[in-house]
């Protein structure tokens, strides 16, 4: 992990995707929700964007595309019904934290990690790492003032793993798969995604989404948050 962190230490810009899901089991019914996203880093300049689209069979998710961007210290993102909102970032955080390798690094940082091996990915040699971070390492790691958290309604992380494959020769990350059991009462809930990133270095368009198209400004935070 100190090996990913200088491997990442230099890199200015890069791509990540993600996918993943949410499984719901409680009171004689299943919901699920798909998700992907995919967005672009550029640490010289302190601007990200990410795009998230949720597919499901579930009353839960009522916006199917929701988009964010920082620039800076500043945070833009989509509220889940109507309009987005614009939130100031603590300063006292250091920026790379809010961005998805950041964040990732952080966690892994906050907890134990243990030695799986090695791997070949698509040609290429990885180290596999694997931690199983508490409810409180994961909301450290997760540093944004959106509202919310890793668990809502009285619920409670029961088992959460992270497995992180790390380039041997760079250092730097491939991917890192998260996998979080939720529980409240008879209520479950499983929530999977993995996170990939490429094109490290490589030139990357980082621009501001059209937020005003998907309504008005929530000048105190999103009332879904």
């Amino acid at each position: 992990v100190d090996g990913a962190g200088e491997g990442s230490g230099g890199v200015t810009p890069y791509r990540v995707t993600g996918g993943g899901g949410v499984r719901v089991r409680g009171a004689g019914r299943t919901e699920a929700v798909g998700i992907r996203g995919s967005g672009g880093v550029d640490v010289a300049h302190r601007r990200a964007n990410e795009t998230v689209v949720t597919r499901g069979d579930t009353g839960l998710v009522a916006r199917d595309t929701r988009r964010a961007y920082v620039e800076g210290y500043t945070l833009d993102v989509e509220c889940s019904r109507l309009g987005w909102a614009r939130y100031d970032l603590a300063e006292s955080t250091r920026w790379v934290e809010y961005t998805a390798l950041g964040q990732q690094l952080a966690l892994l940082n906050r907890t134990n990690v243990y030695w799986n091996g090695t791997e070949t990915v698509d040609g290429t040699q990885v180290a596999v790492v694997t931690a199983r971070p508490t409810e409180q390492q994961l909301e450290a790691a997760r540093d944004l003032p959106t509202g919310g958290g890793v668990t809502q309604g009285g619920a409670n992380v029961r088992n959460a793993t992270v497995r992180a494959l790390i380039d041997a020769e760079t250092g730097r990350i491939r991917e890192v798969r998260r996998e979080l059991h939720v529980g409240a009462g008879e209520a479950t809930a499983v929530a999977t995604v993995t996170y990939r990133f490429a094109d490290y270095d490589a030139p990357t368009n980082v621009t501001r989404p059209g937020f005003e198209e998907s309504g008005a400004e929530w000048e105190t935070g999103c009332p879904d948050a």
